[in-house]
């Protein structure tokens, strides 16, 4: 059995260090006297053995006052070195004061203090650096324990920093987790050739070829470059990746202290794979955490389309606010089930009622909302593809704007505080059913914000979510992961990308900006995305986080654009009136507006239509709300005059 092990196990290391301790405070005071005396000489000092007793019981109660027993042997620092040189200065001057104040210093020369604190300082740090230096390497900075044939991932780390001397002291203070840190990268032109724990730095990222060549040429495959400098901006993050996956290989990162780092097996530290998220993402948007907790704590909270992507993140994050009740709806009971388990384990504490509803289904949208009367309302629900929505219009219809207008109008109805729709950037300008059924949606929501007295009606408009259920990103990562190859509609189409996090962020904010702005009415938030990505730069960086060369080991096909898919997206519409960007990174719309009245008897109108499955009427009336429609991507004018339309400076 290993005795080690045992004893860490059953909780007895603690009590060999206090032996360990006790014996080198009696060898300490022994050797003081026969160092100070002479080998002959000092057996006749009187009551030598009781005298190296008692300073053996007051060098233990120091090092009990200074804790010095039960300190880790294996991860001893300079806080443990002090605290044994305090607790044997401690010692030592109790000790002579004692006998002087006992025997006046008789048979105590003046030696014997200077050196008893020498060899118990000695005694008790050199075992303890020993057993340290032992564990984590030998003199060339390699592990002792665990042979070269057992390591299973070599790392080159960049960014000389405390991260990675972290990593390195953590890495071999695990060796039998299969990771040897063999170098690192550095920008500084200064750091070059310096070393870290024993690790030199052989480069900066340029030099990144010639380290792979020679590492290769001795015998070491590096498969892992883990990013240690802090505050690496996206377009670095870009170059760093592109420049390790032409050499195969995958590039991870220290995670922040809010992520849920992803732990390697293999790894003694937590590290998680770049993302593609890390890559196109913008700097977060602080939460107004403040507003939120007035806004969610102790209410009664609805959602819709609660099992998707963004209605499931939305849960999520309202869970951390303690509302009094979470009413999650959907109309899919496995995404539902899913989405119930994940709360109960995450938020024990949190009251959730899972409820199947279709937002189309009036008379059931009326049944939940009388009996859980919601404060807040996040209405997520949709049909969002839009092949799909081409191919099935009247079902567009009746569950982007139908069953928009069903759930808001039971906010309404209820007085709920703040109503929060979710919208898209196809609903700018479409060119597809499901953009001019978002739009119209947008339009009876302001249109009810501009009446309403009591209830807020929100919409967030925003770009294409990374990772969403049935997004490009997924599909993408399917095709690669078969050996490709990855399609693409069009070289030349670019999208708007955002992560879920920074989605649902939005949507929470426009709800406490709602609250606090009760005078802006009739407006649409959307969030400052940045720059458009193209398509193809997606797929070929999703290749290389994938360890692969675009083109070379997956190829990149071209299949034509889809009907009603445009080759680039919009947030605004050129006639919508846009306001100064606020200092969050969102910026307010100002559409149109409807006149309620007639808005309503259009759907009216559409619902009839629907109901008897008349695609044709219901298309045609669609099109009186959204006269901006264009098919095939503009080549087509308005097939009917608009709506009037109430300039909104006019709209209290």
């Amino acid at each position: 059995m290993n005795l080690y092990g045992y004893a860490r196990d059953h909780g007895l290391l603690r009590y060999v260090s206090i032996a360990h301790d006790l014996i080198v405070a009696i060898a300490a005071a022994y050797l003081a006297y026969l160092t100070a005396y002479g080998p002959v000489t000092a057996y006749y000092v009187p009551d030598l053995f009781e005298r190296i007793l008692l300073f053996a019981a007051v060098a233990m109660a120091s090092f009990a006052l200074f804790s010095v027993s039960s300190g880790s042997w294996r991860y001893v620092s300079i806080p443990d070195l002090l605290a044994i040189i305090k607790a044997s200065v401690t010692a030592v001057v109790a000790y002579t004061l004692g006998s002087f104040l006992v025997s006046r210093g008789l048979y105590l020369p003046r030696s014997v203090p200077i050196l008893s604190l020498i060899y118990l300082v000695g005694g008790l740090a050199g075992p303890r650096l020993a057993y340290r230096l032992i564990v984590e390497r030998s003199m060339f900075g390699e592990p002792m324990i665990g042979r070269l044939s057992e390591r299973k991932r070599y790392i080159l780390l960049f960014g000389m920093s405390d991260a990675a001397e972290s990593f390195i002291r953590s890495a071999r203070r695990n060796p039998g987790r299969g990771v040897a840190v063999v170098g690192l990268l550095d920008e500084q032109r200064s750091n070059l050739g310096r070393k870290v724990q024993g690790v030199k730095v052989l480069g900066n990222l340029a030099a990144l070829p010639g380290v792979h060549a020679l590492l290769k040429r001795r015998g070491v495959e590096v498969t892992e470059l883990l990013i240690t400098e802090k505050g690496v901006d996206r377009t670095r993050l870009g170059e760093i990746v592109e420049a390790a996956t032409t050499h195969g290989i995958t590039v991870s990162r220290i995670p922040g202290p809010d992520e849920r780092a992803e732990v390697r097996g293999d790894g003694a530290m937590e590290r998680k794979p770049i993302e593609l998220g890390d890559l196109l993402g913008r700097p977060e948007v602080q939460t107004d955490l403040e507003g939120m907790t007035r806004l969610l704590n102790n209410k009664v909270v609805f959602v819709t389309g609660a099992g998707g992507s963004i209605g499931s993140e939305v849960c999520r994050q309202i869970a951390h606010f303690a509302p009094r009740l979470l009413v999650a709806t959907d109309n899919s009971e496995f995404h539902l089930f899913k989405l119930d388990l994940e709360l109960g384990d995450r938020f024990p504490g949190l009251q959730v009622i899972s409820r199947i509803m279709d937002i189309r289904d009036k008379g059931r949208v009326a049944h939940l909302f009388e009996e859980y009367r919601p404060d807040i309302v996040f209405h997520a629900a949709a049909l969002k593809h839009v092949p799909f929505v081409e191919d099935n219009p009247l079902e567009g219809i009746k569950t982007n704007l139908l069953g928009t207008r069903n759930i808001a109008d039971a906010a309404l109805r209820l007085s709920a505080s703040t109503f929060v729709m979710i919208s898209t950037d196809k609903a700018v300008n479409p060119t597809n059913i499901m953009g001019t059924t978002k739009r119209a949606a947008e339009a009876y929501c302001q249109a009810l914000d501009i009446a309403s007295a009591t209830t807020r009606f929100k919409t967030v408009r925003f770009g294409n979510v990374l990772g969403s259920n049935g997004s490009v990103v997924p599909r993408f990562q399917e095709q690669i992961a078969k050996g490709g190859p990855v399609t693409v509609t069009h070289p030349h189409i670019i999208r708007y990308f955002m992560t879920i996090p920074e989605a649902v962020r939005l949507v929470l904010h426009a709800s406490a900006h709602a609250l606090r702005h009760r005078t802006e009415r009739g407006k649409i938030m959307v969030l400052d995305m940045g720059k458009p990505v193209r398509i193809v730069d997606l797929a070929e960086r999703l290749i290389q986080l994938a360890g692969l060369k675009p083109r070379v080991d997956i190829e990149i096909s071209y299949t034509g654009l889809r009907p009603g898919e445009k080759l680039y997206e919009e947030l605004f519409d050129p006639s919508e009136v846009q306001n100064e960007r606020t200092q969050d990174g969102y910026v307010m719309a100002a559409p149109r507006i409807i006149d309620k009245a007639l808005l309503t008897r259009s759907i009216d109108e559409i619902e009839v239509a629907a109901s008897k499955e008349d695609s044709g009427k219901a298309l045609q009336l669609l099109l009186h709300i959204v006269p901006e429609y264009r098919a095939d991507s503009g080549d087509r004018a308005p097939l009917t005059a608009p709506l009037d339309a109430t300039p909104e400076a006019d709209k209290r």
